[in-house]
């Protein structure tokens, strides 16, 4: 009996000892420094309202950026965090309409299916009815509407042409502004501006052109003035590179793979023998084809051949909506059927774009003051998209390690976008949330506590 007691006693010297060394953390006390969150909304796009793999939906409105980053105020001082809610089950997305204005088609969410051997995205049914919904609130905090340019948060009316607006205005003139600040906030996110460039991007340069940065800095200025006339605090996001997006850089611009057969066929077809005799008397390049990758045929109305059609060039965008016609061998999109320019972005373009990018972004880091913080997500974006050689010589993507994992901006398998290769999953909702708590922290001294990310959820594979 004196053995045993003499183990336990050394055992608990032991644990004793092991509980000493352990490491002391200090523990974190959220604070909100100088701002007050008690009144906290969030204004901007389909980002903050919600929309995911391709809709809106209640799970994509409930993992948003702005629902995690209206949950983490509350731990310093925010008192409710409320959202126009889909009622429903479903979803809608896409809009398409008649030329009465009638809503005829949409999509749901997308899911990854099998299609031709490959797992692709493919859209669910729309439920249409969402848009009927009466989501009116009087505490409504979220006042993100998909579609909304900078200055449609200014226009009244934008109820009876935008049904995401139109499900929760207090009245069919509303502006989005004046229902923001009828909520009477005392601090407020805004990210707006990407569909004044994505609304060009995503149509190939052919339509819906950007919106003068003039314009922009007028409308942006405007808003984040009258926030902080009322006394609020704001936080604004910047915008993210169009390159940086896997809508825009997922399909190659040398994305045809084809074998030894194929390519003589293409080779030996006589429409493009006569498309190369034309470019050899005119000293333009050939389309010749190899069993390996070939850059995409597209149509090219200022092309110099007769036949407006060409190769792309490294650096030229192809568009996530042209992979179903590339991929289907009874399509061939981009060798048997030219590439039509809205499934893609060429040089000129993409300058547009970048120049538009970077004036934007100049202008919302000039509206940084005491009261006003600014979200650097345009060089997150750049960081998850930055790529590497593997030992192979493949270029891949670097990822950023947060929390233990990898994340980058690669379609489907990075873990920050979602299905649409537009809009963040839950997950790099959460990621966004975190970059806007980061800034709210450095800018006005509080301690708001970070989302855990990891406890969020990703692209769901079949």
């Amino acid at each position: 009996m004196k053995l045993r007691y003499i183990y336990q006693f050394t055992w608990l010297l032991a644990v004793a000892a092991l509980w000493s060394c352990e490491p002391k953390v200090d523990e974190f006390t959220p604070s909100k420094g100088e701002a007050d969150f008690s009144k906290f909304i969030a204004i901007g796009d389909s980002y903050t309202a919600g929309y995911t793999d391709g809709a809106l939906g209640r799970k994509g409105q409930e993992g948003s950026f702005s629902a995690i980053l209206g949950k983490q105020l509350m731990y310093v001082g925010s008192e409710s965090y409320n959202q126009p809610w889909v009622q429903s089950s479903g979803s809608i997305g896409g809009i398409e309409t008649n030329e009465s204005g009638e809503i005829i088609a949409s999509n749901g969410y997308y899911t990854l299916q099998p299609v031709n051997g490959k797992l692709l995205p493919v859209p669910g049914p729309a439920d249409l009815m969402i848009l009927k919904e009466d989501a009116k609130n009087d505490n409504n905090q979220n006042f993100g509407v998909p579609g909304a340019k900078v200055a449609h948060l200014s226009i009244p009316g934008l109820a009876t042409v935008n049904p995401f607006y139109g499900r929760f205005a207090s009245n069919p003139l509303a502006t989005v502004i004046n229902d923001a600040l009828a909520a009477q906030p005392t601090f407020a996110s805004l990210w707006i501006g990407n569909n004044d460039i994505l609304g060009y991007a995503l149509e190939g340069g052919e339509d819906d052109p950007i919106t003068p940065s003039g314009t922009f800095t007028d409308k942006i200025t405007d808003i984040v003035d009258q926030l902080t006339s009322v006394g609020a605090k704001v936080v604004v996001g910047n915008i993210p590179a169009v390159e940086t997006i896997p809508f825009f850089t997922t399909v190659k611009f040398n994305n045809l793979v084809i074998d030894e057969a194929t390519a003589q066929a293409l080779n030996s077809h006589p429409n493009y023998i006569a498309y190369n005799e034309g470019a050899d008397a005119l000293d333009l390049p050939r389309i010749e084809f190899v069993a390996d990758s070939n850059a995409l045929v597209v149509i090219d109305e200022n092309y110099a051949h007769p036949a407006k059609i060409r190769q792309l060039k490294r650096g030229e965008k192809v568009l996530l909506s042209a992979l179903s016609g590339i991929s289907d061998k009874d399509v061939g999109w981009g060798y048997m059927t030219a590439l039509e320019a809205k499934y893609f972005l060429d040089e000129a373009e993409l300058t547009k774009i970048k120049n538009a990018t970077t004036e934007y972004n100049n202008s919302i880091a000039d509206l940084e003051s005491s009261n006003v913080a600014v979200v650097d997500l345009h060089k997150m974006m750049i960081d998850f998209s930055k790529k590497v050689e593997d030992t192979d010589g493949n270029m891949v993507y670097k990822g950023v390690i947060i929390d233990g994992n990898k994340y980058s901006s690669e379609f489907v398998s990075g873990g920050v976008f979602s299905l649409d290769g537009i809009h963040a999953t839950d997950r790099g909702s959460a990621v966004i949330a975190n970059a806007f708590i980061d800034a709210i922290n450095d800018k006005f001294g509080s301690s708001v506590p970070r989302a855990n990310i990891n406890s969020f959820d990703m692209v769901e594979f079949p």
